[in-house]
């Protein structure tokens, strides 16, 4: 029984630290695809020109070196576990390649994969240890995310980077075997470092936040470890998270905290796997201008296209024209205009700088977005409120709806789909590549995932 004494992140760490996670065929599932679809992110991300740019800081800084234990993938360096872990965010989240979850509005597994990897390094790191600590994180920002979102992200809060703090310090606080009292100080001590703000997206800052967030998880947890404390109350003070970075109803905080120990949150929500390079509130319109493109569009007749999308996803996406990569990913424009022209977005199209092709930029300028408030605003994706798309086209109208993206748990990609994606990812060929996908696909029973994710594939 809950003690109503408990403040919320002592509740969740008394869960944390106690149960016995038993996941699902289907969630043990989700946690096979989250793990090998971000090491292919991490591998294609780390030579982009940011997370170069972090190994290049981190090496001035002699937190990257030839001693160290943890992993940089896709590179040959080492470094500490907080640096390992920081730029692997950063490359794993570079082309916004990676997953993400609907309660917390994060990209999950790119906050919580890295942790576990670096904070593991330098000893075997069993496939049930790694299930186990990730389970916790997930559960960890669910929950939270389910208590302070999506007013949290409405105010320009980027979730991925301070509920993913949180999340990551849980799943290293169950990795390292914390007690309840030191897990309270590690979630205590991230919420201190739950920091990032909406108003970077469209900049190499956005995914340097998520590197801040993982690292701060690492950090918080060896930091309880070694006994540092935190206040118990920081979720729900008056002047805690939740009042301070979102609604201040404590009530709901209290609500969404009781759920746990229930039904496991990713059986609930599952988690949303990408097929494109770019913000996942783009997808929705993305899969319909697929559905549009297979009905023999007329593309060179069109005189105007109309996006219909929430004012909350509108509002990430300010871009038209984009100027640089950094836009592009967050430009809806340009990547419905691909997608429309090439039935795709990939990442050698985005290398490309195809955002200044002549005829994707005549198509840019011929698309409006005509936001609209939602129903349910608590809702990232309301069947009720599909996006939608108006396309006017030689003086016909063709019109398309879309309630869930493809990629999301309602319309999953398949495993072909996947392992083509970790195939051009992991820059493999193809012999090469199935050898890599059949190994990993049994990572679950790895006596050591070390052995599996290596720095090269």
């Amino acid at each position: 029984m809950t003690n109503a004494t408990e403040s919320a992140l002592q509740r969740i760490s008394r869960h944390t630290a106690r149960v016995r996670y038993q996941p699902s065929a289907a969630s043990l599932g989700y946690l096979r695809d989250a793990f090998i679809d971000t090491y292919g992110c991490m591998l294609a991300g780390a030579g982009q020109p940011v997370a170069l740019k972090t190994q290049q800081a981190l090496l001035a800084g002699g937190q990257i070196h030839a001693g160290a234990s943890a992993i940089v993938y896709g590179t040959g360096y080492r470094a500490t576990p907080g640096a390992a872990a920081l730029v692997n965010a950063v490359a794993g989240h570079a082309l916004e390649f990676d997953d993400w979850e609907i309660p917390g509005n994060t990209h999950v597994s790119v906050v919580l994969l890295p942790a576990i990897l670096a904070a593991g390094a330098g000893r075997q790191l069993s496939a049930q240890e790694a299930i186990d600590a990730y389970l916790a994180g997930y559960e960890t920002v669910a929950i939270i995310g389910e208590a302070i979102n999506l007013e949290h992200y409405e105010r320009g809060w980027h979730a991925t980077a301070t509920v993913g703090a949180i999340g990551a310090a849980a799943a290293v606080a169950r990795l390292y075997r914390l007690d309840r009292e030191q897990t309270v100080n590690a979630l205590a001590l991230a919420t201190s470092r739950a920091l990032g703000y909406n108003a970077q997206f469209g900049s190499e800052a956005k995914p340097v936040q998520v590197g801040f967030a993982v690292d701060g998880g690492v950090i918080s947890a060896q930091l309880a470890a070694a006994g540092v404390g935190g206040q118990a109350h920081m979720l729900d003070h008056g002047r805690g998270m939740a009042a301070m970075m979102s609604h201040a109803d404590l009530d709901r905080v209290a609500s969404s905290i009781a759920k746990m120990g229930g039904e496991p949150a990713i059986e609930r929500y599952g988690i949303v796997f990408k097929p494109w390079p770019c913000c996942g509130y783009t997808h929705r319109i993305l899969t319909g201008m697929l559905e549009l493109r297979e009905r023999g569009l007329d593309i060179d007749s069109i005189d105007a296209i109309e996006l219909r999308l929430p004012a909350m996803h509108a509002s990430i996406l300010p871009f038209g024209q984009p100027a640089n990569q950094s836009e592009a990913l967050f430009s809806l424009p340009y990547c419905a205009a691909m997608v429309l022209l090439t039935g795709n977005l990939t990442i050698a199209d985005i290398a490309a700088q195809s955002w200044r092709r002549d005829d994707v930029s005549k198509l840019i300028a011929k698309t409006v977005l005509h936001p609209f408030e939602a129903r349910r605003p608590e809702l990232n994706y309301d069947p009720e409120q599909p996006d939608s798309i108006v396309i006017d086209c030689g003086g016909q109208r063709q019109e398309a709806s879309i309630p869930y993206p493809l990629g999301s748990p309602q319309y999953p990609l398949t495993e072909s789909q996947l392992r083509q994606k970790f195939s051009l990812n992991a820059g493999l060929d193809e012999d090469s590549a199935e050898q890599c996908w059949q190994r990993l696909r049994a990572w679950q029973t790895a006596d050591n995932l070390h052995d599996l994710f290596t720095p090269l594939p």
